[in-house]
């Protein structure tokens, strides 16, 4: 089920939802519910969205649950604002810890303290 594009249709997310119960967040370039039809119109058939390998390579798995894509997503604007107009060095412990989470850990220092 789409539930979030970008303004030009670049990425389009989805909550994927299977009969389990189970939901998550894929994200694709496509636009499935266009896709479909287009394909549908041209070759006359009901459903012939089958090449299991194109859309492999067209979904992209995001996130484990709609509410923690829904946390990013918000945590991720913040820091944009923070630090394309706002006050990046006064950060809020939240936004703080979000980006230390995703920091690159610091490799050891080699011959002549260069990593």
């Amino acid at each position: 089920m789409r539930f979030l594009r970008d303004q030009q249709d670049c990425v389009i997310w989805y909550l994927y939802l299977r009969p389990s119960g189970e939901a998550f967040v894929v994200h694709s370039h496509l636009g499935y519910e266009h896709e479909f039809e287009a394909r549908r119109a041209a070759e006359k058939t009901a459903g012939d969205l089958d090449d299991t390998g194109e859309q492999t390579a067209a979904i992209r798995w995001c996130a484990p649950s709609f509410e923690e894509f829904a946390h990013r997503f918000w945590i991720e604007n913040r820091l944009w604002h923070a630090v394309n107009g706002g006050n990046p060095s006064r950060l809020e412990p939240q936004l703080r810890s979000y980006l230390h989470h995703y920091a690159p850990s610091e490799a050891p220092a080699g011959p002549g303290g260069f990593p």
